[in-house]
């Protein structure tokens, strides 16, 4: 019986022994389902924050790239001048209509509607605020300053 036993043992030495010993030996398969998922990568989060100093020169395209690397001064510099350039010229075909008197109804029907949806009725940080949600979205990165500024008018004056 102990040669029984003994037998019985060493066959099941030798069974774990292959067992054990049988994956070194055999070609590794790739696993069904991998233990550990591979996430894929996140999109960097869209930062909106002006830089606290210039870092160097600016890009010379008015686009979302420019809006990222100027300071919140310049920020306010480039609204400010929008704004102003936008009021100049209404007020300024508010003053050649007062004093020529001979425009065509149908002309001045249309100049009075341009000097109204185009003239600022706000300050600029509502504008500036307003351009900073408009770049916060991914379509919006497509659009260059001018444009951003002009969706960012158009919401403002038509509360």
């Amino acid at each position: 019986m102990t040669r029984t036993r003994l037998a019985a043992a060493l066959a099941a030495l030798g069974v774990v022994v292959c067992v054990a010993g049988t994956p070194l030996l055999a070609q590794e398969e790739p696993e069904l389902i991998p233990k550990e998922q591979v996430a894929p990568p996140e999109k960097p989060a869209l930062d909106s924050t002006p830089p606290a100093t210039a870092t160097g020169p600016l890009r010379a395209a008015l686009d979302f790239k420019r809006w990222q690397e100027m300071t919140a001064r310049e920020r306010q510099t480039f609204v400010e001048g929008a704004i102003q350039a936008l009021s100049s010229v209404t007020l300024r075909l508010r003053a050649d209509m007062e004093t020529d008197g001979k425009v065509p109804p149908e002309s001045l029907a249309a100049m009075v509607r341009f000097m109204h949806e185009h003239y600022p009725r706000f300050p600029a940080t509502m504008y500036l605020r307003e351009m900073d949600s408009i770049y916060m979205r991914s379509d919006g990165q497509n659009l260059s300053m001018s444009e951003c500024f002009d969706q960012a008018f158009r919401r403002i004056n038509a509360r």
